[in-house]
């Protein structure tokens, strides 16, 4: 089996206005990070509360975890072949092992656990999680060479806790901006027939410990991917074959039939019940109305293999077309797709969007992690009160290489939510290079306080005689607000 076939999640950026200036041809900053070692194939992505990247490596048996801040890059050993990942909770990393028909879960300082699918050579790829379930954890796989799909529900999960520091890598990123190919396109338009409804069949189930497998209608069809709904039922794609989706409740199945021709691959299902999907045989994105089960598909100019997709918080769809080399934005409304052409050979496949609106991806043979993001230049800062953001107190004690307290403050919405508190520290009033600390994102306006944390990375021992608070609307933005007091210590790595 080809191991590079299959890869996918894309998501979108999070902000109308950000998504009306990218329509109209937004110059974005792309930064690289190259990874380690070449021919990782690097595919799953996740990223944490803190800001830290976590990415699987299929080619070397690993899950990597990039710092963006510090520019550094540590590894893991796991199975083999892993590929699907989704975030736990605390620095911890659910995904999928294709190779060794298993799903496992690790902390990345820590330890872990690991089971294994009841089929064998199931060849288990994406994780998608779900809104409820019998367990502790619900989460969702498409098993691709046994046509199936799995729910992973266990009751409780079990972790080995030793403490496991990974050495750091440094790498360099680079930094390079990218103008998209804006192009009109007309979508083509398949009207279903309300009179002959989706055709339904009765799945008959098997569990064996945590998971339970429903096998496809269609069993000499892949099962390509999963995607889940608010309501709960469990939508998937096989090729040619219809669009299905399970009613894990009733195990029932409806198929709905695509447009001839038609070859659906990567999945997601909108607030509204709309079904998203990439259509690889004629390049396009396409949705599905399960009302009434009119698809419409948007033709991908010069595409090639759009991968997956993901849906914005303003409507719009965001893919990766793997074999395009490029990174897509489609406009339902204004019929419009623009193309981020990315460095040749780089293959784009996993996408994520942090808390920060910032699109995260993955570069199968490119062999990087990369981000891409609208340039902060767009037009004179906000004009905000003085007095808009107030720094009450502030608690901060140092030991060693590490820091930790709280800020306390007072806002009062002005300047827009959600607003960043950052930390830097100082010496001479510049800021002092090596240090990490997780912004620390604000959500409504009043008192409150902020949990800090710093961390110090430098290879030799550091001094500093201030800390620096800084408000911004954006991780990294313009300051609207910023609080200076002494800090005089030593910093020990």
């Amino acid at each position: 089996m080809d191991r590079n076939k299959h890869i996918g999640l894309l998501i979108g950026l999070a902000s109308i206005f950000a998504m009306t200036l990218l329509a109209a041809g937004q110059v974005m900053q792309l930064t690289r990070w190259p990874l380690p070692t070449a021919n990782a194939l690097p595919y799953g992505i996740g990223v944490a509360s803190d800001g830290k990247v976590y990415f699987t490596e299929f080619n070397l048996d690993r899950i990597g975890q990039l710092d963006p801040v510090a520019n550094e890059i540590r590894e893991r050993n796991v199975g083999q072949g892993p590929f699907g990942l989704l975030m736990g909770d605390a620095g911890s990393v659910y995904f999928t092992l294709s190779q060794d028909n298993a799903l496992e879960l690790l902390v990345f300082v820590g330890g872990g656990s690991k089971w294994a699918l009841p089929t064998p050579a199931a060849w288990p790829e994406v994780l998608v999680s779900a809104p409820t379930g019998p367990g502790k954890v619900n989460l969702w796989l498409n098993e691709r060479n046994a046509s199936k799909v799995a729910r992973f529900a266990p009751a409780q999960v079990f972790v080995t806790l030793p403490l496991i520091l990974s050495p750091a890598q440094a790498v360099t990123p680079v930094v390079s901006e990218i103008t998209p190919v804006v192009t009109p396109v007309t979508p083509l338009n398949y009207p279903g027939n309300p009179m002959l409804p989706p055709p339904i069949a009765l799945l008959v189930p098997s569990t064996s410990g945590p998971f339970t497998e429903w096998p496809s209608m269609i069993t000499d069809e892949p099962v390509e991917r999963v995607a889940v709904a608010p309501d709960g039922r469990v939508w998937f794609t096989q090729g040619a074959a219809p669009i299905s989706v399970l009613d894990p409740d009733s195990n029932t199945v409806l198929l709905y039939g695509l447009p001839s021709g038609s070859a659906a691959f990567a999945v997601t299902v909108g607030g509204d019940g709309q079904v998203w999907f990439t259509e690889t045989a004629r390049p396009s994105i396409g949705v599905l109305n399960p009302a009434t089960a009119d698809v419409r598909l948007w033709p991908i100019p010069g595409g090639r293999q759009p991968f997956d997709l993901v849906i914005d918080d303003g409507g719009d769809v965001w893919f990766t077309d793997r074999e395009g080399n490029a990174v897509g934005h489609l406009s339902p409304v204004r019929n419009e797709i623009a193309l981020y052409p990315l460095p040749a050979g780089s293959q784009p496949v996993f996408l994520i969007l942090d808390e920060a609106g910032t699109l995260w991806f993955t570069a199968e043979r490119g062999n990087f992690i990369g981000k891409l993001a609208v340039i902060p230049v767009l037009g004179e800062p906000p004009t905000v009160p003085s007095d808009a953001f107030r720094f009450l107190g502030y608690g901060l004690s140092q030991i060693g290489s590490r820091a930790s307290g709280s800020v306390t403050y007072l806002y009062n919405g002005s300047a827009g939510l959600p607003v960043w508190i950052s930390v830097e520290i100082l010496r001479n009033g510049a800021v002092l290079p090596g240090f990490v600390s997780p912004p620390v994102r604000i959500d409504g306006a009043g008192a409150g306080t902020a949990a800090i944390t710093v961390e110090y990375r430098g290879t030799s021992a550091a001094t500093s005689d201030e800390v620096r608070f800084v408000v911004s609307l954006t991780r990294g933005g313009v300051a609207l607000a910023e609080k200076r007091v002494d800090f005089a210590t030593t910093w020990i790595p």
